[in-house]
């Protein structure tokens, strides 16, 4: 109810600003692309050296042994090559003006923008991470009927946290398909239901994949980072190229363990895990770490709390509590004890990944700083709307602070504008696959 309906007591009252800035309501980031390993490289690629075979040259006939002996230690070079990620705003001089101090703003407008751009560069980082550098957000589960216009479409959630509205998305009929099915662009966010719109009315077929617009190159290329469904894929073609090496001739070794319990309607989320560890444990693997959906981790969590007996403690009656849910797990096979499980919405709901911490590295051309959101690892939490405002006070520069890029923008009525870039070249690298492994869990 309004205070007043006299608009000459409303005109002697006062607006009272309750907090200062702008309050964040974007979703949170990716737990383990903060925790990773980040290097700085250089050159025209990285390659490393993996031995993936001891060779057969060994009998209890010294002539068998001999003959043998041309077989022996077998490696293989991958030569890892960078993606690419850019992130940019534009701002003019009558903004700047207008929003220097917080008498005039709630907050300067280049440090709101600036603040935006890390946001989506962050998200899209994490896109990557569990992609195979093509921007795939989601297989389709059924027809889409694309229209010229706005239609609604369902989205995983993991699909909904690379996105925002705006985002344009293509649909193809493989990650890495050059043809474009439909492209469509993010109008409205409604939890899982998405509203597009579309250019042109047509039917995107059961299967295909929905990606971030611009990720793939002219000849099929990935243009983002390759990440863990890339290095740990669950399929390994015969005619495998990733990085100058077929992988297929050594699955395990050269491209991870897997565990498919997707079809199996027996199989539990902490039997699957326990699979995983034991296939990782042969290879000699630390299993240190695991990356599971949010969801998937809250179905760990009821089997956990089917097969625990809960006593009531700390009180009786209507004063007496009782803790539910758990703040981590532990699960062991012999000596291999796992207990960094981290729940991360971006991970596509029903897959995760048992990782060695020491395998797994982002290697970066620029400055990663800005991966680091000021939330420590996988804390609740969410960064402050604030970035370094005074980049808008650069001259006009490629890669301040070995980061951003400030160059001309178009010129407005309003005064000169600038656009300003966030630069992101590097790869991640599994640097020893065969310590790491893809699990798929049976989802009803």
């Amino acid at each position: 109810m309004a205070i007043s309906t006299e608009a000459g007591i409303l005109a002697m009252l006062k607006t009272y600003y309750a907090k200062e800035g702008l309050v964040n309501l974007l979703y949170r980031n990716d737990p383990l692309l903060k925790k990773i390993k980040k290097e700085r490289v250089e050159g025209k690629q990285q390659n490393f050296s993996a031995l993936y075979s001891r060779g057969g040259a060994v009998s209890a006939n010294f002539l068998t042994a001999k003959r043998l002996a041309t077989e022996s230690a077998k490696a293989k070079e991958f030569q890892v090559v960078p993606g690419q990620i850019f992130s940019g705003c534009v701002f003019n001089a009558k903004e700047l003006a207008a929003s220097k101090t917080q008498k005039g703003a709630y907050i300067n407008v280049a440090s709101a923008k600036f603040f935006a751009n890390a946001e989506s560069f962050r998200k899209t980082l994490a896109v990557a991470l569990y992609g195979t550098g093509h921007g795939e957000l989601y297989t389709t589960g059924a027809a889409v009927s694309v229209v010229s216009g706005d239609f609604t479409e369902t989205f995983p959630r993991s699909a909904i946290m690379g996105i925002d509205v705006g985002s344009e998305l293509e649909y193809k009929a493989t990650a890495d398909a050059t043809t474009v099915l439909a492209t469509v662009v993010v109008k409205k966010i409604d939890g899982t239901t998405v509203t597009l719109t579309g250019t042109a009315a047509v039917t995107v077929p059961l299967g295909s994949v929905c990606c971030l617009s611009g990720c793939t190159g002219g000849s099929g290329e990935p243009l983002l980072p390759i990440g863990l469904a890339g290095w740990i894929p669950e399929t390994v073609a015969a005619n495998d190229n990733f990085f100058g090496v077929n992988r297929s001739e050594a699955r395990d070794r050269l491209a991870g363990s897997l565990v498919d319990d997707s079809s199996d309607n027996t199989a539990t989320h902490y039997g699957t895990i326990q699979k995983g560890i034991l296939a990782l444990r042969r290879m000699g693997s630390l299993a240190d770490m695991i990356v599971i959906n949010d969801e998937d981790y809250l179905t760990l969590q009821k089997e956990v709390e089917n097969k625990t007996y809960f006593q009531k403690v700390g009180g009786t009656g209507k004063t007496g509590k009782t803790g539910l849910g758990y703040e981590g797990f532990g699960i062991s096979v012999s000596t291999n004890w796992l207990d960094n499980v981290i729940d991360s919405p971006y991970c596509p709901k029903g897959t995760a990944y048992i990782l060695d911490s020491g395998a797994v590295e982002l290697w970066t051309y620029t400055n990663a700083d800005k991966i680091a959101d000021g939330i420590v690892d996988n804390e609740a939490g969410k960064p402050d709307v604030q970035a370094d405002g005074e980049v808008a006070n650069r001259p006009y520069q490629l890669l301040v602070d070995d980061l951003f890029s400030v160059t001309p923008g178009t010129d407005t009525a309003d005064g000169a504008a600038a656009l300003v870039t966030l630069n992101f070249f590097g790869s991640f690298a599994v640097t020893n696959p065969s310590v790491c492994g893809v699990l798929k869990f049976y989802n009803a």
